[in-house]
């Protein structure tokens, strides 16, 4: 079940819950184990109110399904792993092999290694648990300080994974990626954890170098000075466009006392610029309260701080985000309300309402 709860809703936590207290189906073993089925049929009812006054109300289905195995054979170790999955069905972006889809080899007391489109090391940290409820346009893929087109990235094709067995409570996480079309822009990431009896703790870090795109300028006609069209001299000759190394660093963890579950954690994001170098600080915490095994409230809060740009505090991009649900747990689901409220960049404010349902196979 490895990836069957990531980047939804509920989450693991809340998943490992619903099923201890309630009894939950399973997913479907095909061939002997060596295929499985499994998804999740999920969407919500979203109102927003914005502060500039135009409000909407809209939903997003999260559903989805997916295909997964380990295949063992007798005269040959290590095993074979594979997993195909579709996206959340939102129109094309529900097509198969969207989300996590790879295949690799499983050795017994070390781990696997699998090639495919799967998420980077660090950012497993990033979307959970600190991104859940709503907070992931702060804590997660929100920042001001990388350049358009040279975002961290979160799942990504062409990855190469390692996923280590847990040593006495630790484990072990590595990638490399984002070489498709340049080597030099490989990306990097490592990550760590520990699982105590009723806490964990996990850090990671992630790093692209600095690297350069050569490609033909496209644009045959430019402005004149008189407001009027002229032919452009670059025109079909090689531009180089320039990308700046960037890298951040995650660490967090979370703690049970019972029914009562606290996470918090700390990102700091960096990025080399034409002006100088940048950063920016985040920050996540949630409580999480499951009552009688049914009932379930969660407060989240995440925030970042001004950015910081060669040295100078670059003004209004600091960012909050507040958070609540209340969830009754069924087996394998559940049914759930939220209220959202964040401050973007000091001026922009939303209130987000949700209804929504889970159901997990």
């Amino acid at each position: 079940m490895e990836n069957m709860f990531k980047r939804t809703l509920l989450g693991v936590a809340i998943a490992t819950a619903a099923m201890a207290s309630t009894g939950a189906s399973a997913a479907i073993d095909l061939m002997d184990g060596k295929v499985q089925g499994y998804g999740q049929a999920a969407g919500a009812i979203f109102i927003d109110d914005n502060d500039n006054g135009t409000n909407a109300a809209f939903s997003n289905m999260e559903s989805r399904i997916g295909f997964r195995g380990v295949v063992e054979f007798d005269n040959f170790a290590p095993d074979i792993v594979w997993q195909i999955e579709s996206g959340n069905a939102n129109g094309a972006a529900g097509s198969f092999g969207v989300r996590d889809t790879y295949v690799g080899l499983a050795f017994d007391n070390i781990g696997s290694i699998k090639w495919g489109r799967q998420l980077q090391a660090a950012y497993n940290y990033v979307d959970w648990p600190h991104s859940n409820p709503g907070l992931g346009n702060v804590f997660d893929w929100n920042n001001d300080i990388t350049a358009a087109g040279n975002n961290y990235l979160d799942r990504a094709d062409n990855t190469l994974r390692f996923d280590s067995v847990s040593w006495n409570g630790v484990g072990v996480q590595a990638t490399v990626s984002g070489m498709g079309t340049n080597t030099d822009a490989l990306v990097s990431s490592i990550a760590a954890n520990y699982a105590g009896s009723n806490f964990g703790i996990h850090a990671g870090y992630y790093h692209r170098g600095a690297y350069t795109v050569t490609s033909k300028v496209d644009v045959p006609l430019i402005p004149d000075d008189n407001g009027s069209w002229k032919p452009n001299p670059n025109f079909g000759k090689d531009q180089n466009t320039e990308y700046y190394a960037n890298s951040y660093a995650i660490v967090g963890g979370n703690v049970s006392f019972g029914d009562v579950t606290l996470t918090a954690a700390y990102k700091y994001m960096m990025q080399d610029t034409a002006a100088g170098d940048a950063d920016q600080n985040a920050f996540s915490a949630t409580a999480q309260y499951v009552a009688g095994g049914t009932w379930l409230y969660k407060l989240g809060y995440a925030a970042t701080t001004d950015a910081d740009i060669d040295g100078k505090t670059a003004a209004n991009t600091a960012d909050t985000a507040i958070t609540g649900r209340i969830g009754y747990l069924l087996p394998s689901a559940i049914i759930y309300s939220d209220i959202r409220h964040y401050d973007m960049n000091d001026d922009a404010k939303q209130t987000r309402f949700l209804l929504g349902v889970e159901y997990y196979f």
